[in-house]
C-alpha cells in the first residue's frame, strides 16, 4: 500500500514538471515589435495607422519581405493600413503581417497635423484603452503626414523612437506622456501641449527635427508655437537649463554676448483685485558667459551689469510674445487658471465658468532677474 502511494506521488510530480510554463507564451521570432506608431486622418476621412517595426537581426528567422505598403531605412520597416478607426486600421495592419504585432515596446506616438485638428480625442481612445500599450508613451505632432515623417532619415539613430526620445530629453526635460496628455485634454485651467516636429532637407535626404509645441484647446490642436514664442515658452516652463541664449547689445553697436543658462525658476503670482485677475510672472536665472564679441573685459562689474540688464530685456520680450500668442489661441498652456485655483480656490469657483472668455484679456507683468555667476576662463576678450 505504501509503495503504491509513493508510485502515485512520483507520477504526479512528473506530470507537474512536464506541464509547467506559460501555455500562451509567444516567442520573439513570432512578434513584430513596434517602437513608433503614426496616426493620420486622410482626405476621405479614413484613419491611417503606420507602424515602425524593428527588423530582426540576420541569423534569426526570415524577415517579413517588403511590399508596396511598407518602407524601410535599413534597421526598421514602416507598415501602414487605413480603417474607419484606429482600431480598425490596426487590425488591417495585422492582416498584412505574418507575425503578431507587439505593442509592449512602443515608445513614441506621432500624430499627423490633419488628425490633430480633427478626431484626435476619438482615435486616442484606442491607444489608452489597450492594456498592452504603456501610458509612458511620448506623443508628438508632426507637420504633414505621420507616415512621411516616420519614413524620413535619422542618420545617427537606428529607429525614429531613438531619435524622438533623444530630442525630447534634450529639449523638454520632463517628457510629456500619454498619461499627462489625457489628464490635460479638456482641462481649462491647464491645457495640453505636445512637441511639434517637422522635416528639413539635408542633401537628398529628409531629416526630422523638433521645432516647437503644438497647443491643444479642449480636444484639438489650436495652433503651433515656434520661433521666438517657442523660446519664451521654454523660459516659462523652466526648460532652458543648459541652453545658450545670445543677446545683442546696443553698445558697442550690435555686439553679441552668448550666455549659458546654469539654472532658472518661474513663479506665477495671481492678483485677484477687481473683475479681471492680473498675473505677476517672476523669472530668475543664473548664467555664465560662453562668448564675448566685445572689447570689454568680463571682469568689469559695470559691463557685466549692463549685460545682465540687456538679457533681462531679451528674456522679457520673448516671454511676453509667447504669452500673447497663447492668449490669441485661447489656450491656458501656462496654467494661469491653476495658479488662481491654488491661491484662492473660492475665487476660482467664480471664475471657472467664464475662464475661456476672461483668459485672453488677462494682463501679465513679467519680471526677470538675471545673475551672471561665471565669466569663463579669460577675463579679456581674445586678441
Amino acid at each position: 500500500m505504501q509503495a503504491s502511494k509513493q508510485l502515485l506521488l512520483v507520477m504526479a510530480v512528473t506530470v507537474l514538471i512536464f506541464t509547467t510554463g506559460c501555455w500562451d507564451r509567444m516567442e520573439v521570432n513570432d512578434l513584430a515589435i513596434v517602437t513608433t506608431a503614426g496616426l493620420d486622418r486622410k482626405n476621405d476621412g479614413m484613419i491611417e495607422l503606420s507602424l515602425e517595426i524593428v527588423i530582426p537581426k540576420e541569423g534569426g528567422s526570415k524577415t517579413q519581405k517588403s511590399n508596396s505598403s511598407s518602407k524601410g531605412n535599413g534597421s526598421t520597416l514602416i507598415w501602414s493600413a487605413s480603417g474607419v478607426t484606429a482600431a480598425d486600421a490596426a487590425s488591417r495592419v495585422q492582416r498584412k503581417l505574418s507575425r503578431t504585432v507587439y505593442w509592449g515596446q512602443l515608445e513614441m506616438l506621432v500624430v499627423g497635423e490633419a488628425l490633430s485638428r480633427s478626431q484626435f480625442r476619438e482615435q486616442l481612445d484606442y491607444l489608452v484603452r489597450d492594456n498592452n500599450i504603456r501610458l509612458q508613451v511620448e506623443p508628438f505632432v508632426c507637420k504633414g503626414a505621420a507616415r512621411d515623417f516616420l519614413a524620413s532619415a535619422s542618420p545617427l539613430e537606428q529607429t525614429k523612437a531613438d531619435f524622438l526620445g533623444g530630442e525630447s530629453r534634450r529639449l523638454f526635460g520632463r517628457p510629456i506622456t500619454l498619461n499627462r496628455l489625457v489628464q490635460h485634454l479638456g482641462n481649462i485651467s491647464e491645457e495640453a501641449i505636445i512637441p511639434y516636429a517637422d522635416t528639413t532637407h539635408d542633401g537628398k535626404k529628409s531629416v526630422p527635427y523638433v521645432k516647437g509645441y503644438a497647443v491643444f484647446s479642449r480636444d484639438h490642436m489650436a495652433g503651433v508655437i515656434q520661433g521666438k514664442s517657442f523660446s519664451g515658452m521654454k523660459w516659462i516652463l523652466k526648460q532652458v537649463e543648459g541652453e545658450v541664449d545670445t543677446v545683442r547689445l546696443e553698445r558697442p553697436f550690435s555686439s553679441l554676448i552668448s550666455l549659458k543658462v546654469i539654472s532658472s525658476s518661474t513663479r506665477l503670482v495671481p492678483k485677484l483685485e477687481g473683475e479681471t485677475p492680473h498675473m505677476d510672472m517672476l523669472i530668475e536665472t543664473e548664467m555664465s558667459v560662453v562668448q564675448n564679441t566685445t572689447r570689454f573685459k568680463t571682469s568689469d562689474t559695470k559691463f557685466i551689469r549692463y549685460v545682465e540688464n540687456a538679457e533681462v530685456d531679451n528674456i522679457r520680450n520673448k516671454v511676453e510674445t509667447s504669452i500673447k500668442q497663447a492668449q490669441r489661441l485661447g489656450t491656458d498652456i501656462f496654467g494661469f487658471g491653476e495658479a488662481i485655483n491654488r491661491r484662492n480656490p473660492r475665487e476660482w469657483q467664480h471664475l471657472q465658468d467664464r475662464w475661456r472668455r476672461i483668459y485672453p484679456s488677462i494682463q501679465t507683468n513679467v519680471m526677470v532677474k538675471v545673475k551672471i555667476r561665471q565669466i569663463g576662463m579669460n577675463n579679456e576678450p581674445v586678441g
